[in-house]
């Protein structure tokens, strides 16, 4: 190897380790605490808990666990069941403007009801008001601007059960359609990304919360959820784990 090609070599090198060294993780939601304290205050504790079951990674993840007992009603509505882990980051994160870089994984022991079920969404702070989210029917995985009627995607086995999942986005928030978008990957396939408006307000604080959320029904439903995190950049969240898409419970 001539001098040159050495230098270009080590210093693509340092570039490569410089880069994933400055790279920062915002946020991690691994459970590997032992218990749910990384994440916020949850939706319906309920139907929550941390167990060694099945991980994505490491020991532990999330169980989501519904059984359509009065419990699990919300707000002592009768056609809704709901429980949840809640994420929010910090005033400022998601003004006008921001971008997002956030992902998470989900198991399914079984295949969901052909009902919908609405796996995780983004919901302002102030106003309610939720602007995208994921839903389940089945073992079918779509994708949704919240005011609109028609899905915006769907994967009909992305919900399979029997193996981890990963849902990644990119998020540009802001108040004007034509320039407000999500890019998502679903275990890594890219499902390209759509523009609409995804801000309530220029100030608005937008959290997500992942859980099952779904109409009320006897049916017991439970879903593990793992490897939640929020990066700085597209390229650390799409390559995190990412070898552990498709595996069974560890």
């Amino acid at each position: 190897m001539t001098l040159c090609l050495r230098v270009l070599s080590v210093a693509a090198i340092f570039a490569f380790t410089n880069y994933y060294a400055s790279a920062s993780i915002l946020w991690q939601g691994d459970f590997e605490t032992g218990d749910a304290t990384q994440w916020h205050t949850p939706i319906n504790p309920a139907g929550l808990s941390v167990t060694t079951e099945c991980a994505f990674d490491g020991q532990h993840s999330g169980k989501v666990r519904l059984t359509g007992d009065d419990a699990f009603l919300w707000n002592g509505n009768k056609f809704l069941n709901r429980s949840e882990f809640h994420h929010r980051g910090t005033a400022g994160m998601t003004y006008e403007g921001k971008d997002t870089f956030f992902a998470f994984s989900f198991y399914l022991p079984k295949k969901f009801t052909a009902h919908k079920h609405e796996l995780g969404y983004w919901e302002s702070d102030k106003s309610w008001q939720q602007t995208l989210r994921f839903n389940i029917s089945g073992s079918e995985l779509s994708f949704q601007e919240s005011a609109a009627k028609a899905v915006l995607w769907k994967l009909p086995e992305g919900a399979t059960p029997g193996q981890w999942h990963r849902v990644a986005m990119h998020i540009h928030w802001s108040t004007d359609p034509k320039t407000g978008s999500a890019e998502v990957w679903v275990d890594g396939q890219h499902m390209g990304k759509q523009y609409f408006k995804n801000l309530p307000a220029k100030d608005a604080l937008m959290f997500t919360q992942i859980g099952i959320l779904r109409t009320q029904e006897k049916t017991i439903e439970e879903m593990f959820i793992d490897g939640a995190l929020e990066t700085d950049n597209l390229t650390e969240l799409l390559e995190r784990d990412k070898h552990r898409v498709g595996k069974p419970c560890k």
